[in-house]
């Protein structure tokens, strides 16, 4: 293997094709204070994806496999161009992660796996406080040796654009040499299964477009719902869904700010509040609970004096009004079956049913089919409604606990 030109070089970033091992550090939205760590060919882009939103596209060479890549870095170059890095960064800078990133995609690297290994034993010694990530699109996944390999990592962050594979060829158009889709879900899976048994954690990152004017984008509700349904089975530590800030190419439409934050809560009402984040220009990941909140508070400044009078009806006259708020409150940023409700709540599972009858009539809850169960969610047509009655919008006989 070809030794790099260049160990280190402090004012690079991943926006551009990077011509030394190590670069940084770097402010990452996810990770915080970052070193970045190139293991492909310093100089050269090599991917086995070329997305469409991707900024490197044009300069980047397709590939299918490490063997038609030439001058990867060693191990030990790697080890090396890390410790010099580390012995003078650390002086200036605390840092949070080691990161695994840059032209093109690190898993074809073909000793990762020896990478991994020396890149935490200078961790260990120079940084003990930063993490080791590494940043991959998953194309490589099916190969279990790159999966077991990654379980070296603290945390890995994996792309997956596409549970349907002419959305998966479209969006990330794909080396012809790289196996279906239903492969590279398989080894994702088995990676969340590697990284769990040795306590590393699996962020899936999602990258959405609109549709453009002829084809079909990755953010339609009938993918979100796909999407959603795989990752609920797969079960990440967190969903990154964010967009491209800028398109080089008319096929890829970054969505609106609305329409993220729609998608991130459409993906959120599975997987729960707490697990799914949208990213959006540069700011850190914003949680889907912090997003459902905060719309939720907009939407209620906005109403006027008075909620729909059903709605009125519904939350504040008669006996059951009371248990049907708490069942509204009960709902924020999770799910539950009707027996957990009744529990919440305390009342009967009849009661709970009749009352859950009314609110999904009203349109303030939300079944969702979960295997043989039902589970129920709040609406922002719910959430609206607490946190108007919340701000005191309708004044007397509300409930001491919204006030």
């Amino acid at each position: 293997m070809a030794e790099p030109a260049a160990a280190y070089e402090p004012l690079c970033d991943t926006g551009q094709v990077i011509s030394s091992i190590v670069f940084g550090p770097n402010i990452s939205r996810r990770l915080g204070t970052v070193l970045g760590i190139n293991v492909l060919p310093p100089g050269k882009a090599a991917c086995t994806y070329r997305c469409l939103y991707c900024p490197l596209s044009p300069f980047l060479e397709l590939v299918g496999s490490a063997a038609e890549v030439q001058g990867w870095p060693s191990s030990a170059s790697v080890a090396r161009a890390l410790t010099d890095a580390l012995g003078q960064v650390r002086l200036h800078h605390e840092l949070d992660a080691l990161v695994l990133i840059g032209n093109g995609e690190p898993t074809l690297h073909p000793e990762l796996g020896r990478v991994l290994h020396e890149v935490k034993k200078a961790r260990d010694v120079l940084a003990p406080g930063a993490e080791v990530v590494v940043f991959t699109n998953s194309s490589l996944l099916w190969d279990r040796r790159i999966s077991e390999a990654l379980s070296n990592a603290d945390c890995v962050v994996a792309k997956l654009d596409a549970v349907d594979e002419d959305l998966w060829r479209t969006v990330n158009r794909p080396h012809k040499a790289l196996p279906g889709l239903k492969d590279i879900l398989r080894g994702l899976k088995e990676l969340r299964k590697n990284l769990s048994s040795v306590g590393s954690r699996l962020i899936v990152s999602v990258m959405l477009l609109g549709p453009p004017k002829a084809g079909r984008g990755n953010a339609s509700e009938r993918h979100l719902k796909a999407l959603s349904s795989f990752l609920s089975d797969l079960g990440p530590d967190q969903v990154h869904l964010e967009t491209p800030t800028a398109s080089l190419e008319p096929e890829a439409r970054p969505l609106t700010r609305e329409e993220l934050v729609e998608a991130t809560l459409y993906v959120s009402d599975l997987l729960g509040d707490g697990r799914v984040f949208a990213l959006t220009g540069t700011t850190v990941p914003i949680s889907a609970g912090l997003l459902r909140t905060s719309r939720g508070m907009e939407e209620g400044a906005r109403l006027k004096a008075r909620l729909p009078e059903d709605v009125m009806v519904l939350l504040t006259h008669g006996p059951g009004a009371r248990t049907r708020i708490r069942i509204l409150e009960a709902l924020i940023g999770r799910k539950m079956n009707c027996n957990q409700l009744a529990k919440a709540v305390g009342v009967s599972w009849w009661s709970a049913q009749r009352h859950l009858e009314r609110l999904l009539k009203a349109g303030l809850v939300r079944a969702v089919p979960f295997g043989r169960r039902t589970l129920y969610t709040i609406t922002q047509a719910g959430l609206y409604a607490l946190m108007a009655l919340k701000r005191g919008l309708e004044g007397p006989g509300l409930p001491a606990r919204l006030l």
